[in-house]
């Protein structure tokens, strides 16, 4: 089956409200080798996602709808985890991944609930040799702080949705960065405020800014 066959499938059970379909579907193509991680999470999920989202202007569904889908697609994400780690697996063996591992932290702000792009993120970091933790949704400030310092990694992630939290960003990374304790690490932002706002980049000051499995690759390549 191809991608565009699988995804026409999946979105049609998305609309339908099947999290049995949808769970099959993509079952199923995994484990026939039909499509690979990257593959579902940015041209099959992200799409669904953006095709069946509401509209932030027309509000064209109903906002209990979007939650459902978004839960459907949470479903998926969970239940890829096997091949994830079978994927990174057959990777080393290739050695196309290095067996010494560098360390990452994803999370979104305090009040950002948006949290399926981070999620994905994290898989795309374990596919690409890193130990990844993913503290969730809604992380306060003090716990971001806390698991920075626990962990020590060498990257730290962080997905915004809500334009509105920019500014909470933008002073976190200038906290971050005058801690002694917690200089030593790249710092990667992302999400759709990012991506859809004006000069963002250049007042964040973050060491990457991401939105595709290619552009964490590129960020790994520039830590070597």
């Amino acid at each position: 089956m191809t991608t565009e066959q699988i995804k026409s499938r999946f979105v049609s059970a998305m609309r339908n409200h099947s999290r049995e379909e949808a769970v099959s579907i993509i079952s199923e193509a995994l484990e026939n080798n039909d499509i690979s991680i990257q593959t579902l999470y940015e041209e099959i999920l992200s799409e669904s996602l953006n095709s069946i989202s509401s509209n932030r202007q027309e509000q064209s569904i109903p906002i209990w709808e979007e939650h459902l889908s978004s839960n459907i697609v949470r479903t998926i994400i969970e239940l890829t985890l096997p091949y994830v780690y079978k994927q990174r697996q057959q990777l080393e063996l290739n050695k196309t991944q290095p067996l010494t591992r560098k360390k990452a932290v994803v999370f979104c702000l305090e009040e950002e609930y948006h949290d399926l792009g981070a999620r994905m993120t994290t898989d795309f970091l374990i596919l690409l040799g890193f130990d990844a933790y993913f503290i969730g949704a809604n992380t306060p400030k003090q716990e971001i702080l806390s698991a920075i310092a626990y962990f020590q990694p060498d990257l730290v992630c962080v997905s915004v949705t809500n334009y509105f939290h920019l500014t909470k960003l933008h002073l976190l990374i200038e906290e971050l960065r005058h801690v002694e304790v917690l200089k030593h690490f790249t710092f990667v932002v992302g999400g759709y405020a990012i991506y859809n706002s004006t000069d963002v980049k250049s007042q964040l000051k973050a060491d990457y800014y991401v939105k595709s499995f290619e552009d964490l690759k590129s960020v790994k390549e520039g830590m070597r």
